[in-house]
């Protein structure tokens, strides 16, 4: 008997949404609208649908008050000429498979060079420029063979625009004369998104590509006002919105009003328990923007607090936790505070799609980009790249970067939540360090958690991923990225630690600490704060002069392998398990250190690099690990039995093109060139497999 309840999911699209979606469309393709001078990680998840009977649609309740109606509307696009739109064939074909125009042959394409004129520059630079997209279907030649079981869509997401020019006028002898200038995105993390999808054909061996840049209306909006200033907190990494102060104290709203306005670039999901049908794109804010699976157009955007008011607060995660043993997505939004933020975790299943809250831990304001997950707990790590000014800067929407700094004399402080109890159970503290990414996290049967999580030294790397320096990696400081280490920290003996943590926890801030950031951001608003000011603020707690965090117990941690990556990969099956492999980008023995340029294999038992594939003047973006469906219920899976997938920068010939790698030894399976150069990428993708 099914335990599906009748509530609609505040997300779920209505019936004539979801056959609006089931036909692709299409357009003339166009340039890099930037550059008109006028104007889950959940991989493993599955969409599986389910029939509806007449009699329980009567039974159905009252749309939830967040219900799209019953079309979509499509007046925002009405403007645009990429919304008129002609019906073309579907993506798939009869069988629910990439409608690919050569598709009946399985013959095998042997790799093989391209002859093509070779670009000169060969460095990673062209990719952090502009792309075009391709709104049409665009079929792939396959070089090489995709294994039969690789049926499906893979998501991807990261930059598209950089650069936007716009008109101004200037004074010269008198007389107002136009001048064109440009504004740029002053970091990796903060370019305009591209949004692609790649329809899989094993047994066809065939591709399908498509492409979409989701915020043409932001780039209009920034041509009228000749910058970009957010009008919410996280809205941007480290970029100038070339607007005066006085723009934040006249303009403040949660998100923006259309969907192609709110810009969602830091992943991609194919799905969200309780909604079929439909991608979600995240940002470092609390937003949500909802892309058409089928033609990737942007339908809708929201705040976690638009599905469930409980979700409140200015920041979220876009890293979120999925648990296919109970079928919850986990995240977080930051409820910040003067002196602290409530970080308020929810989860959100088919069973409760409106969600509700596990617990809420209050902790320093700190930047997370990740956070781990096991059967029974959440651990939230806090590192000591914190809030400055009080908070000031970040509540009043500058950028990231320019709102936290790096204090090594704090902790990383390691929060433990009973996912049960819905209670924070203990504090762990560890030296003074740096991530973006949790790798994975599991219990060890002996009231342990192993937390295993990438790490720098400290935030130097975040500084490093400017625009700037990607573009002109001669004048980075330091010459190479910050190189990172694979390490595993230990919470040991967490119920007997919890016990003591609960009766020694009544520490609070001094009256001079409070003075403190009263001072730093009376000294904000005058335009004159010190040096003293920001060290006395809420990013350095007042309480740790005092050394409140001495009584905490301590993670102990080790380093796991020797090798630099970053954007790591799991099997997914092995996620909140004990895993021995780790995929992710890394540096070739050629590498001038600028820019991750190989894909590497690692054990984390025997602590050695077991693979690496690299090709010269290439660069690859996210390599996301597709694990091979078992063919029966009683067949065992190697872990590393699978695929990597990753679009790749081949900057000797000016484009871009999907790799396919054996994960268990990174041979090249299948390559297709996509024609276009598609920008380098930091944020996370997704897939979806047909089975």
């Amino acid at each position: 008997m099914s335990d599906k309840t009748d509530v609609e999911h505040p997300l779920t699209p209505t019936r004539e949404d979801q056959a609006t979606s089931d036909e692709s469309f299409s357009v003339i393709s166009e340039s890099a609208v930037a550059d008109k001078p006028a104007d889950s990680d959940e991989s493993e998840w599955r969409n599986v649908s389910s029939d509806t009977s007449e009699d329980d649609q009567a039974k159905r309740p009252t749309s939830h008050p967040l219900q799209q109606s019953s079309a979509i509307d499509v007046s925002a696009y009405s403007n645009d000429s990429w919304a008129q739109q002609q019906q073309e064939s579907s993506l798939l074909d009869a069988e629910g498979l990439p409608n690919a125009q050569d598709g009946d042959s399985g013959a095998t394409t042997p790799i093989k060079e391209r002859e093509i004129e070779l670009d000169p520059d060969t460095s990673h630079i062209k990719g952090f420029s502009n792309a075009g997209d391709i709104d049409g279907i665009a079929d792939l030649e396959v070089e090489g063979q995709l294994p039969e079981w690789l049926n499906g869509e893979h998501y991807t997401i990261g930059p598209g625009t950089y650069d936007i020019r716009y008109t101004r006028k200037i004074e010269i002898d008198g007389y107002l004369q136009s001048a064109t200038a440009t504004f740029t995105f002053g970091h990796w993390f903060d370019g305009l998104p591209l949004a692609n999808r790649f329809d899989f054909n094993g047994k066809r061996n065939a591709i399908t590509y498509r492409s979409r840049l989701t915020c043409r209306r932001l780039v209009e909006k920034i041509r009228d006002h000749h910058g970009y200033a957010p009008p919410h907190p996280a809205g941007l990494f480290k970029t100038d919105s070339n607007q005066t102060m006085l723009v934040k104290f006249l303009k403040s709203a949660p998100k923006a009003n259309k969907p192609d306005a709110e810009p969602c670039a830091a992943r991609i999901l194919a799905g969200i328990p309780g909604v079929d049908g439909r991608l979600f794109a995240q940002n470092h804010a609390n937003h949500i923007q909802e892309l058409d699976p089928f033609d990737l157009k942007p339908t809708r955007v929201l705040c976690w607090n638009e599905v469930n008011p409980a979700f409140k607060g200015y920041s979220s995660c876009p890293n979120g936790q999925y648990d296919p043993q109970t079928g919850e997505y986990i995240n977080f939004t930051m409820e910040i505070g003067y002196q602290s933020t409530s970080y308020n975790f929810f989860s959100i299943s088919d069973r409760n799609p409106k969600g509700s809250i596990i617990a809420s831990v209050t902790a320093p304001t700190g930047y997370v980009h990740s956070f781990s997950l096991t059967p029974k707990y959440i651990v939230l790590v806090i590192f000591p790249l914190l809030t400055n000014t009080a908070a000031v800067k970040f509540a009043w929407n500058e950028s990231i970067m320019d709102s936290f700094s790096f204090y090594p004399s704090e902790p990383t402080l390691f929060y433990v939540i009973s996912r049960d109890k819905g209670q924070h159970l203990v504090t762990y503290r560890a030296e003074p360090c740096f991530a973006f990414h949790h790798v994975n996290a599991y219990e060890d049967g002996h009231d342990n958690i192993n937390v295993d999580i990438l790490c720098y030294k400290d935030a130097t790397i975040a500084h490093q991923l400017t625009t700037e320096n990607m573009r002109n990696p001669s004048e980075m400081k330091p010459s190479r990225l910050a190189p990172s280490e694979l390490r595993r920290f230990v919470l040991s003996n967490i119920e007997d630690e919890s016990l003591s943590y609960l009766t020694n926890n009544s520490i609070l801030p001094t009256a001079s600490g409070v003075a403190s950031r009263v001072s730093s951001m009376w000294s904000y608003l005058r335009g004159t704060n010190t040096t003293t000011d920001v060290e006395n603020s809420s990013a350095q707690p007042s309480t740790a002069a005092a050394g409140w965090y001495a009584t905490l117990p301590v993670a102990s941690s080790g380093q796991l392998i020797q090798t630099a990556m970053e954007l790591p990969q799991v099997n997914p099956l092995y996620r909140m398990h004990r895993n021995k492999y780790v995929y992710g980008l890394g540096f070739s023995e050629e590498s001038d250190g600028k820019i991750w340029d190989s894909i590497v294999k690692a054990d984390i038992e025997t602590h050695k690099v077991t693979a690496t594939w690299h090709q010269e003047h290439c660069y690859p973006s996210e390599a996301v690990f597709i694990g091979r469906p078992s063919a029966s219920a009683d067949e065992e899976l190697q872990e590393d039995d699978g695929v990597l997938v990753s679009i790749v920068l081949d900057s000797a010939r000016a484009t871009s093109f999907l790799l396919v790698l054996d994960a268990s030894n990174l041979q090249v399976l299948a390559k297709a060139y996509l024609g276009v150069l598609v920008p380098l990428s930091f944020g996370r993708g997704s897939y979806r497999l047909r089975t």
